[in-house]
């Protein structure tokens, strides 16, 4: 079934990257209508940054953003005091803080669709997604941008709101691997999905591979067959577990994940093969990908090491972010639909660091 999203009066990426920076620059350095963390760094580092940054390359004369920055102040010291009358725009949320604190960012609410409708329904449409079926979410609600996020999608695909069941993502994470309490929040979790596919017409589901594994094991094989599309956002998937459910759990639905976050959106797969590579591309210019060796010297295409994103929005400029994320830089396959002409990365995965706690659950 062929579905056009009626709110698609354009396409990202007719702006050229060096024009999107200029705009990103004059805006957030503004004196009077700017950012207040993004004057006040210029003004330590002694830069004129209205004068000296043009290009891509040249944003690494302001440094390297960690959450810590994002953690420091309040959230409106992010967002251009252009827009601080029109605060009713914006859609706010937090990272999960998988790794430590969680970090508030923002969106504009055209923005917002940017980063996260957006490149969903072009990549949807490109592979075949299928439209105007009920949708089951289960996921994260609260801070958490993802819930905020599965409506849209829903609703950009033809489809009624989602059909939703919350787990808090902060909390299962405390409970030990293995014990009794978190094996009964699982169950928890499940025994509400299954009871919303016994009774709904399900024909899409969107959560973690984690909590997919669990659902389809509890599923009957009709069931499952009813289910036509799958999404897969949260955490990491592995290409053999995509495997799996992709020709044994659910072999009659088509298979879409996607790589994103709180801090920047999401990009998509362009490919839903059985067999392939897990590779993730941005839409439009305004997100930009880098992997980089721990010095933080990027790396060529095809060498694995950590990921590192710049987000050109209006609403907050993040600049050469490093992700917890190790992965492959990427060329966007030749038919790729238009506005994906950035590389993207291959099979990103959460890297065991020294110090850093690790990352395993149910998102």
């Amino acid at each position: 079934m062929t579905f056009a999203p009626v709110f698609l009066n354009g396409r990202a990426g007719s702006e050229k990257l060096e024009e999107r920076i200029h705009r990103m620059i004059e805006l957030h350095f503004h004196p009077d209508r700017g950012s207040a963390f993004w004057i006040e760094r210029a003004a330590r580092m002694g830069l004129d940054v209205r004068r000296e940054i043009r290009r891509l390359e040249d944003l690494a004369l302001l440094g390297s953003m960690t959450p810590a920055d994002l953690q420091a102040r309040p959230l409106r010291d992010y967002i251009p005091r252009k827009f601080h009358t029109r605060m009713d725009r914006f859609i706010l949320g937090q990272t999960s803080g998988t790794t430590g604190t969680g970090s508030w960012t923002a969106y504009r609410d055209d923005e917002f669709t940017e980063a996260f409708v957006l490149p969903f329904v072009e990549a949807a449409r490109h592979v075949g997604f299928p439209a105007q079926e009920p949708w089951l979410f289960v996921g994260p609600s609260g801070p958490h941008i993802i819930g905020r996020v599965a409506r849209h999608l829903a609703n950009a695909f033809g489809a009624a709101d989602a059909f939703a069941v919350d787990f808090d993502a902060r909390w299962v994470r405390r409970l030990p691997e293995g014990s009794f309490a978190r094996e009964r929040y699982i169950q928890h979790l499940v025994e509400q999905a299954g009871e919303v596919i016994a009774r709904q017409e399900v024909g899409v589901l969107f959560t973690t591979p984690a909590i997919l594994q669990h659902l389809a094991e509890a599923l009957t094989p009709e069931q499952r067959a009813r289910i036509h599309g799958v999404h897969y956002g949260g955490m990491a998937l592995a290409p053999d577990a995509l495997q799996r459910f992709q020709q044994e759990s659910f072999p009659k639905a088509v298979h879409l994940s996607g790589y994103g976050n709180t801090l920047f959106g999401c990009c998509l797969e362009l490919n839903v093969a059985a067999g392939r590579q897990l590779d993730y591309f941005p839409y439009g210019d305004r997100l930009i990908f880098e992997v980089v060796d721990e010095e933080g010297n990027p790396l060529p295409p095809g060498e694995t090491g950590r990921v590192r994103f710049t987000r050109l929005d209006e609403s907050m400029l993040m600049i050469r972010m490093l992700e917890r994320d190790e992965g492959v830089l990427v060329a966007p396959p030749e038919n790729a639909p238009a506005g994906f002409q950035n590389p993207g990365i291959r099979n990103p995965c959460a890297a065991a660091r020294e110090g850093a706690p690790g990352v395993s659950g149910l998102y």
